[in-house]
């Protein structure tokens, strides 16, 4: 805790979080809410994830979001991120080449940060530091450099990296393993948060982790929650329904799946067009009906929802689902996946959930949706009511909380 100033600031930092002297804030790093009172202590809270907000990630959309909020949530705090990569640094794109340079510059960064707490939001990368810590603690009487550490748990275990090219890859299994095993560097900072209850299971099942783990659900972003909100409704359903893909990689969001799925559908539904959304079209791309529109940024995926009018997501992993979610409050019925958490989308009630991953299943859903619009105009209405869980206050809030009770442990102690 520090004393604060008298009027509201908003300083530039380094990757480190260290305050600049100077203008310009650097393309990898965002600092905001550190509007103080004089007289009134304010945390500073660091947020570090792997890329640059400004990138597309779910996890760096959802961070940005959530930064802004606790900035207005406390407004006296310090809240700001850093990552470990600037916008599209080549050596980020390297797998476990990658996960050790982020895994060194992060450690650096905690160590030289000025911060309060620090959540991390790629915990596979701290395992550097925790080494550090293990040094700190030896030479110092238990204490360590740095900032509260709080590893926040977006998922856990093997699973999603296998998901990204299948079981039978080896590339896939060596990189499940090494970053399964370089999570475990991150079961013994000062406190743990996840996402959702399934990545609690998963951290126990897969690390065996006791420690106590706070579960703090992802929110939409309050500006994309207006955007949609105030989306016209689609017309013109007539000339044909528009069935939305979107997603950054194509086979652990199941666009194998959507577009077999697809095509099946399409011969039961005359003028039914599939649009893909974040990647572009592969040079065998040739199933009639698709349109690929390449990567889309988010600002402008509200004009995507709109124009379609439902969404099909056969993921083989997710955590949250950001771009379900977004879809639900542009009141979207959605056709989705066991690999999407179980309590988001509820079977036949604001969307459709297909077991496992036959292509003829999914097209079986879009069928049914297709023929019947009372059932879809259904699904939208409640779509648009139940995105409303996902409030960016209430977890601001949340987070907010969590910080205070994680800056008032004492040394070494787990919280």
């Amino acid at each position: 805790m520090r004393t604060s100033s008298r009027h509201p600031q908003v300083h530039a930092t380094d990757r480190h979080g260290r305050r600049r002297l100077f203008g310009g804030r650097p393309a990898n790093d965002a600092r905001v809410g550190a509007a103080e009172a004089t007289g009134d202590a304010g945390l500073r809270v660091l947020h570090v994830v792997r890329r640059p907000v400004s990138m597309h990630g779910g996890v760096e959309r959802v961070v940005a979001g959530l930064v802004r909020e606790m900035g207005a949530a406390r407004p006296t705090w310090s809240v700001r991120t850093s990552s470990a990569f600037r916008p599209n640094e080549r050596v980020s794109t390297l797998p476990i080449v990658s996960d050790v340079v982020a895994a060194l510059r992060i450690a650096g960064t905690l160590r030289r940060s000025d911060a309060d707490v620090a959540y991390v939001h790629c915990p596979e990368c701290l395992w550097v530091n925790a080494l550090l810590r293990v040094v700190d603690r030896w030479r110092h009487a238990g204490r360590h450099r740095g900032p509260k550490v709080v590893a926040v748990w977006h998922g856990a275990g093997p699973r999603r990296f296998l998901a990204l090219r299948g079981r039978r890859s080896v590339s896939a299994r060596v990189l499940a393993a090494w970053v399964s095993r370089a999570e475990r560097g991150a079961l013994t900072v000062d406190s743990h948060v996840a996402v959702h209850p399934e990545v609690v299971a998963d951290l126990r099942h897969h690390h065996g982790l006791r420690a106590p783990v706070v579960v703090i659900r992802n929110a939409l972003d309050r500006d994309v929650a207006r955007r949609l909100e105030n989306l016209p409704r689609r017309t013109g359903q007539s000339l044909g329904l528009r069935v939305l893909w979107a997603g950054q990689t194509g086979y652990a969001k199941g666009l194998d799946i959507a577009l077999a799925a697809f095509a099946h559908a399409r011969e039961r539904v005359p003028g039914l067009t599939l649009v893909v959304a974040g990647l572009r079209a592969p040079d065998s791309a040739a199933v009639e009906g698709v349109e690929w529109l390449g990567v889309v940024p988010p600002a402008e995926m509200a004009a995507v929802y709109a124009g379609v009018d439902l969404m099909l997501f056969p993921s083989r992993y997710e955590s949250f689902g950001l771009v379900v979610v977004e879809a639900m409050g542009a009141g979207l019925p959605v056709v989705v996946s066991t690999g999407l958490p179980g309590d988001i989308v509820v079977d036949d009630r604001n969307g459709l959930v297909v077991q496992g991953w036959d292509p003829a299943d999914y097209a079986a859903a879009m069928v049914r949706l297709a023929s019947d619009p009372a059932v879809r105009a259904r699904m939208a209405s409640q779509n648009r009511d139940d995105v409303r869980r996902f409030d960016p206050a209430e977890r601001a809030e949340e987070f907010a909380r969590d910080s205070e009770l994680v800056a008032s442990t004492g040394p070494g102690q787990q919280r």
